[in-house]
Order: C-alpha cells, then sequence, then structure tokens
C-alpha cells in the first residue's frame, strides 16, 4: 500500500509541476496571484518544496531488493556519474540565472528568447537535460534494483516522456518552422533513436 501511495504521490508531483509550467496557466497566475517577476522563483520553490516532502516519504518507505547482480550495479553506478556528468554539460547550455528565475526578479521582465540553440549536446538530442535524468533513474535502479526505486524510474520515465511532450508544444509555438526542422534532425529524448 506504502509503494502505491508514493507512486501516486510521485504522479501528484508530476502533474503539478506540469500543470504550473502551462504558458496558460502561467498566465493565469500571473493576471491574479503571482507577479511575473516572481512566478519562476514561485514554481522553483513550488517544486523543490513539493521534491523534500516526497524525498521524506521515500525515506519512510521499507523496499524490497529485487535482484541482486555485482556486475550490473557497476554498471548502475557508472551509469549515475555518466548522467550527473551529462546532466552539468547540459545545465551549461542554459542561462542558470534565468531558469532559477533570479534574472526575471532582478530585470522584472522575462528574458526573450533570441535564438534557438541547436549546438552542443542539444545536436545530440532536443532534451539533454531530460535525456541525463533518464540515464541517472535507470542507474540508479541498477545500482540500487528495489520495488521503490523500480517505481521511481517507471513513473519518472513516464512523466518524462508526457513532459517532453508538452515541452515540445511550448517550443514550437515559441519558434516555429526552426523549431519544426530541428526536431526532423535531431531525436527529442534518446540520441539517435527517440
Amino acid at each position: 500500500m506504502q509503494l502505491f501511495l508514493f507512486g501516486l504521490a510521485l504522479v501528484f508531483y508530476y502533474t503539478l509541476h506540469s500543470i504550473l509550467a502551462n504558458n496558460k496557466v502561467k498566465a493565469f497566475l500571473m493576471e491574479r496571484w503571482v507577479s511575473k517577476r516572481v512566478y519562476r522563483l514561485f514554481f522553483n520553490f513550488m517544486a523543490i518544496g513539493s521534491l523534500v516532502g516526497i524525498f521524506f516519504f521515500y525515506k519512510i518507505i521499507e523496499s524490497q531488493l529485487l535482484f541482486e547482480v555485482g556486475w550490473l550495479k557497476m554498471i548502475g553506478g557508472g551509469l549515475v556519474i555518466i548522467g550527473l556528468v551529462l546532466s552539468i554539460f547540459a545545465l551549461m547550455q542554459y542561462n542558470l540565472s534565468e531558469f532559477l528565475g533570479l534574472q526575471q526578479y532582478t530585470h522584472v521582465t522575462t528574458p526573450a528568447t533570441v535564438k534557438l540553440k541547436i549546438a552542443g549536446f542539444n545536436s545530440f538530442v532536443r532534451h539533454p537535460l531530460y535525456f541525463s535524468m533518464l540515464i541517472i533513474l535507470w542507474g540508479f535502479f541498477l545500482f540500487q534494483p528495489t520495488d521503490l526505486v523500480l517505481i521511481v524510474a517507471v513513473v519518472s520515465s513516464i512523466y518524462i516522456y508526457v513532459g517532453t511532450r508538452l515541452e515540445e508544444e511550448k517550443l514550437v509555438d515559441e519558434f516555429g518552422e526552426a523549431y519544426f526542422k530541428y526536431q526532423k534532425e535531431v531525436k527529442m529524448l534518446l540520441p539517435f533513436l527517440f
């Protein structure tokens, strides 16, 4: 029962994350309750605060080991390290001040995106941060193959796919034909595959 409730909590977390990232919801909230200047900070605060709650829930659940294979554990650990390194490279392509909401807070307006970024890591996969997260998730499952970690990996992977599709819609609206061309040339989540 705890595993089921934890899975539901993850689904709720990801659903809230997607709702708050939706452009129509953002516009609605910015008109009535949260200023444009602090929306990204509010979004990150909600995401991190909710994630802390999920983490504490995760820590109190007893989990069962599904299998134990030494060499898979080593591969899993290696994948986690590779995923973390790739996520650092992915984050380096973002304006972190904007990503965190600090730029919007200090400059009052939302910075306009000038150009679609298709160089570097983005030339191999359209969503390198999500790709890195998939590597980390499944690497961690191989490192610690419990029923609980499997739930995290499966639910998070489904969300990454759904969230990426939602993000793609926003990017098409923002960049138009340039993004359609990019979609044809570069895979969405898995380099050279998907």
